[in-house]
């Protein structure tokens, strides 16, 4: 089976300021032989709703709630959004000394953590296709050794790629944008309100379940995982 995984981050900053909070990586997982059937209903509810603009949490107003509740709407109600694990990183409890004192390696070894346990419980032979968000200000060189590491790993398939893309022109990572923001913001924000509050809260009720803490490790189709930064990260 050929898979495809859409990859993006919230709360980048952290990783590298002497600020404490909870970045976020998410990935969404699907078969590649449905992408343009869920590209469509994408496109179909920004064609409903008027969007033009690129899907975005820091875009979110009561304007456009109601579209971005149907985004919600569309990865609960159709079975063929295959996965999606998002990984909370504590950034305060980062030692970048197992990093080689790298952000850009540490940041690539946490995408390692969001991935390879994922591919690891398939019971099949499948071929995985990894897009991650473009970021201008990252260095690509650890995208190599990410493919590399997942592939030596793997119990059993293949990763063909590990590539960047511009979250402008790929909609999955825009997707993939408003499901991180919505964790993001119930790990980081002590008062919510407004458009992202009512979204937050219509989210979590559509998914039964908090987007503030950790699901079981078996959780489908939405996982979130702590991971545990005293285990050498």
């Amino acid at each position: 089976m050929n898979i495809d995984i859409y990859c993006d981050e919230s709360r980048l900053e952290f990783l590298e300021s002497a600020d404490d909070g909870f970045m976020v990586i998410g990935s969404l997982w699907l078969e590649r032989e449905k992408r343009d059937t869920l590209k469509n209903k994408i496109k179909a509810l920004k064609d409903t709703h008027h969007y033009t603009v690129e899907i975005k949490w820091t875009k979110i107003s009561y304007k456009m709630l109601d579209f971005y509740k149907e985004l919600v709407d569309l990865f609960a109600e159709y079975e063929d959004f295959h996965f999606f694990k998002a990984i909370v990183v504590d950034t305060a409890k980062i030692n970048f000394e197992y990093h080689q004192n790298n952000s850009d390696i540490g940041f690539y070894k946490f995408y390692y953590q969001v991935l390879i346990h994922k591919m690891n419980t398939a019971t099949q032979h499948n071929e995985y296709y990894v897009y991650i968000d473009n970021k201008t200000n990252k260095i690509y060189k650890p995208l190599t050794m990410l493919k590399g590491y997942l592939n030596r790993i793997l119990y059993s398939g293949e990763v063909k790629l590990v590539e960047p893309r511009d979250s402008f022109e790929n909609l999955f990572i825009q997707y993939v944008d408003i499901l991180i923001g919505l964790v993001s913001y119930g790990y980081n924000t002590s008062e919510m309100r407004g458009a992202k509050k009512e979204l937050y809260e219509y989210a979590c009720s559509k998914l039964d379940l908090p987007l503030n803490q950790k699901t079981a490790k078996k959780a489908r189709p939405f996982n979130i995982f702590e991971i545990d930064l005293d285990r050498n990260f």
